[in-house]
């Protein structure tokens, strides 16, 4: 079984000065995401970095409950991280936990257009409270509940029932999210091995 969550630490020089970064990565929000984000979480506080790289590239979203949990290790209790907005004019809303052993450390996020679902809530949440820069290509856009109806022939229906709003009021469905570094990586970047995605976060979060 792959693992959602993997983490490691580059060492960038800024000024004569070497700079600890730690570049976590999340595949997807699924069962084992929050209790390794926590190991990961552990891990960076003793390696004393100066910043963080939460890779989301790719990340097609998962549970909204693992994306919460990720949230709260920057934002303080109580904090908006989404509201889930029902056509029928009710909504929930998600908050952070209070878990916030992050907040002081410069963040950025790395995004491109298969980041979706949870991804862009976690994204979302940090780039609305200004915990992160938000750095790639626009995101996919794929932020609607969705819910399975089953029809009398047999056949079904899925019918979107609520749309998932960002702390300053973003819209995820169909609108996405933009970065605020827009940076492209190419496919014949890709095949010669290159990261200019990676290149860009490791050099904003060390600004």
């Amino acid at each position: 079984m792959v693992k959602s969550v993997t983490w490691k630490y580059v060492d960038q020089v800024v000024n004569g000065k070497t700079e600890h970064i730690a570049v976590v990565t999340i595949s997807e929000f699924g069962d084992d995401t929050t209790p390794l984000f926590t190991q990961a979480v552990n891990d960076i506080l003793t390696h004393n970095v100066s910043g963080i790289v939460i890779d989301l590239r790719n990340n097609p979203g998962g549970y909204l409950q693992s994306a919460v949990d990720v949230a709260s290790n920057w934002l303080p209790l109580d904090k908006t991280v989404v509201t889930e907005a029902h056509s029928d004019g009710t909504n929930n809303v998600y908050k952070a936990e209070g878990n916030n052993r992050l907040n002081g450390i410069k963040t950025v996020v790395l995004m491109n257009g298969g980041t979706a679902s949870a991804a862009e809530i976690l994204s979302g949440a940090l780039h609305d409270y200004k915990v992160a820069e938000l750095i790639g290509d626009k995101s996919f856009g794929k932020g609607s509940v969705q819910e399975l109806f089953n029809l009398k022939d047999g056949s079904a229906i899925k019918v979107t029932i609520a749309k998932w709003i960002t702390p300053n009021g973003v819209n995820l469905n169909h609108n996405g999210l933009t970065p605020d570094v827009p940076v492209t990586l190419t496919p014949d970047e890709v095949s010669k091995g290159q990261d200019p995605q990676m290149d860009k976060a490791l050099q904003e979060v060390t600004k």
